[in-house]
């Protein structure tokens, strides 16, 4: 059975929380040895108060014997009153360091001290006898020496193995802490940090228009591959969304060119009603040959009306991204005819400079790229101008290279590296139905290709469209 949770934000809790045990556990490790010595500290302070009342105890002990003066045996019982004072206020302190049995043998040293010390007070013997008495005087003084010299010895002792036991213990917690925070460090890089970066980088190959899927990986269950799910439904849905802009730009750019198109249309059909009139006229002067000359004049101005028909069909028609062979001299010129009649006091001219292969790519989409860029440049040159497109090879042979240039008034260099932004626009509110720069780049991208500009004002602009030519090893994704 796996215990290891699955979701991120549950692992990166256990992981800091086993951290935070590990440093509360070294924070009360170091709190109960503090407390030791602290502890010890205090029974080494006791023993030694112990210690010295002991000495001046003796000090007045040995005076005594040899001058029986009272002041000295006075001293005496002062010091050995505070011995009792100690024993009595340390009796936890000592007991706890020296056991309860040795307790209770140090008070009963004393006061048998006490006792021998005052029966020799009240006896009258010279200063020369009662060796029996101080004899045992000197031995209970004695073994009180000493045991309060072993109580501070072995706390003196026991406070040095504890400082010992300390130096360790702070290198050896920072040295686990590292090992554990590396660890932490390591998996947040590794389940976090690593994903969230790729991520970024096949998002911004989506922000660039090729609206690829993100490729899950590891725990489906954990939240960045929710995340990656997430962004796959919006990478599914922004695709969807643009497709329907630019079928709804054609649309628009259709209502636009309605005018132009009408007129377009207008012209054949006048043609033809002409030659039938001038037909029922003079059809009994009309010779064979003149009539099938007039039929055919006709029947040619039928077929343009047709083509005029034809390609706003083609034009209207929804894309559903299917790539095909497509003649680049041809398509500029059907696009071309589009937007013939909203060319008012601008030339328009296509210059081919070699023959190209046929480009595999999507037809619509170019054509309503095409298209943008002819508006784009006609509505720059509201007061005439020259709309020429040159066609042939890029510098390294390679591609299909398009330019559409005008002499329009250009667009200033401080908006010049903004104008395939999303969303980005020069133009007033209700002027204008192009495709939009930053789509028109998209689609161009989805193709394989790639879109430049080059512009300065008063000196017109030139954009370029760079298509990979068969067998280049690139091509429509």
């Amino acid at each position: 059975m796996n215990f290891v949770p699955r979701t991120i934000r549950v692992q990166i809790v256990m992981a800091f929380s086993v951290c935070f045990i590990f440093m509360g556990g070294i924070i009360a490790v170091s709190y109960f040895n503090f407390q030791r010595l602290t502890r010890s500290l205090q029974v080494l302070e006791a023993a030694e108060q112990l210690n010295s009342t002991i000495l001046e105890m003796r000090r007045y002990e040995k005076n005594f014997f040899i001058y029986r003066h009272d002041f000295n045996f006075e001293e005496n019982v002062t010091y050995t009153n505070q011995l009792s004072l100690i024993l009595e206020r340390e009796k936890d302190t000592l007991g706890e360091a020296i056991g309860p049995t040795n307790y209770e043998h140090f008070v009963r040293l004393a006061s048998d001290y006490r006792r021998l010390m005052e029966e020799l007070h009240r006896s009258d013997c010279p200063v020369d006898e009662c060796d029996d008495l101080r004899e045992q005087i000197r031995g209970t003084g004695q073994s009180l020496i000493v045991l309060a010299d072993q109580m501070v010895t072995t706390e003196r002792r026991a406070i040095n193995n504890r400082v010992q036991g300390l130096i360790p213990l702070p290198v050896l917690g920072l040295l686990v802490l590292v090992i554990l925070m590396s660890f932490v460090v390591f998996f947040i890089g590794e389940r976090v940090v690593r994903p969230l970066a790729r991520i970024t980088r096949e998002s911004e190959a989506v922000a660039a228009g090729a609206f690829q899927q993100i490729t899950p990986y590891g725990d489906p269950n954990n939240e960045i591959q929710v995340l990656v799910s997430a962004i796959n439904r919006m990478v599914t849905e922004l695709e969807k969304r643009q497709e329907q802009l630019v079928q709804s730009r054609k649309i628009a750019s259709l209502g636009t060119l309605s005018a132009g198109i009408a007129h377009e249309i207008n012209n054949p059909l006048n043609n033809i009603s002409l030659i039938l009139e001038s037909i029922l006229e003079d059809a009994q002067e009309i010779g064979g040959d003149e009539r099938h000359r007039l039929l055919q004049d006709a029947m040619d101005q039928a077929d343009r009306a047709s083509d005029i028909v034809r390609n706003l069909l083609e034009f209207s028609r929804a894309s559903h991204r299917k790539a095909e062979d497509v003649n680049l001299e041809e398509l500029i010129q059907k696009t071309a005819r589009l937007v013939r009649n909203e060319m008012h006091h601008i030339s328009f001219s296509c210059e081919v400079k070699e023959d190209l292969p046929r480009v595999h790519l999507e037809k619509g989409g170019l054509q309503q790229v095409l298209l943008n860029l002819f508006m784009n440049s006609i509505q720059a040159m509201d007061m005439g101008g020259e709309l020429r497109v040159v066609l042939g090879r890029s510098e390294t042979a390679d591609e299909a290279r398009i330019d559409v240039i005008d002499t329009g008034p250009g667009i200033p260099p401080e908006i010049l590296g903004q104008i395939f932004d999303p969303f980005f626009t020069t133009k007033q509110e209700g002027v204008g139905t192009g495709l939009g720069l930053s789509v028109s780049y998209n689609i161009i991208s989805k193709n394989g290709g790639r879109m430049e500009v080059e512009s300065k004002p008063g000196n017109g602009t030139c954009f370029s469209i760079f298509l990979p030519l068969p067998g280049s090893g690139s091509g429509w994704i």
